[in-house]
């Protein structure tokens, strides 16, 4: 996969032959959970003189107060952050990192999400572009074991239609190493008179596996503390084929009763 950005530059003041950026991945599909790949950086028509290059892993999110922005998950390592090019000259960089396990997923079960994680070129010149030279190559990341073992014991209760959105907010005392959390909106179609009418899920994975927050959904409101209170449950990655998550995840559910009652 390769795509290329150009400056951001106003049109009155492009130049003919302005930098550029092409990102090259080297496994689209992430199978081993890495992102590597090559940055090209162009100088064009006249001569870059380079202050920084750095590389990053954002998604697309809401902040507290509900505004879209683009939120740093973490940054990755880059062979070469600081060089010059001539005119029509060009530098490859190298760039890799392992995916988080707190990366947003994307995708479930074949349905893409509203929102995008990507990884994200920056350069800095000399003379000074407001912003950077900046570009974004979307990523498509599937869940983990464990978070896609647990939306799946939900479906087992009926709760099938999904969408999801990301947050840049650390879930409190979570232990969160990254940026940002990400929840998933869960309906039951058929109704069947239930008590909650939508069912909101969070996610605070590692390599162990998930501690799923789970709580009556609030689409309106973002910051943590303002949304109803939560109850949690965990589920590992290696238990997944072993265990009756759907009797896990409806426990849960008597839990979050009782404490709505409360």
């Amino acid at each position: 996969m390769a795509e290329r950005g150009e400056s951001g530059i106003e049109p009155e003041t492009e130049l003919t032959d302005p930098p550029e950026v092409e990102l090259r991945l080297d496994d689209p599909e992430l199978t081993d959970r890495w992102i590597a790949g090559t940055a090209v950086i162009r100088a064009g028509r006249q001569a870059l003189e380079m202050v920084r290059f750095s590389m990053e892993l954002v998604a697309d999110a809401y902040s507290h107060r509900g505004k879209n922005l683009a939120m740093v998950i973490c940054g990755l390592t880059v062979d070469d952050y600081c060089f010059e090019l001539a005119p029509g000259e060009e530098n490859q960089v190298r760039f890799r990192r392992e995916l988080p396990w707190e990366c947003p997923f994307t995708e479930y079960d074949g349905q893409g999400f509203d929102f995008g994680v990507g990884v994200q070129a920056t350069l800095h010149t000399i003379p000074v572009k407001e912003g950077g030279i900046r570009h974004r190559i979307p990523l498509r990341v599937p869940p983990t074991a464990a978070p896609a073992a647990a939306v799946a014991a939900f479906a087992e209760l009926g709760w099938t239609e999904r969408s999801a959105r990301v947050i840049d907010e650390r879930i409190p005392a979570s232990g969160q190493l990254y940026q940002g959390h990400q929840s998933m909106f869960l309906t039951d179609p058929a109704g069947e008179g239930r008590d909650f009418s939508q069912l909101e899920l969070s996610f605070v994975t590692n390599q162990v596996g998930v501690l799923v927050h789970l709580r009556r959904a609030a689409p309106g409101k973002y910051k943590w503390r303002s949304r109803p209170p939560t109850v949690t449950f965990p589920v590992a990655h290696h238990e997944v084929a072993h265990v009756d998550l759907a009797a896990r995840a409806r426990a849960a559910l008597d839990e979050l009763r009782v404490l709505e009652r409360a």
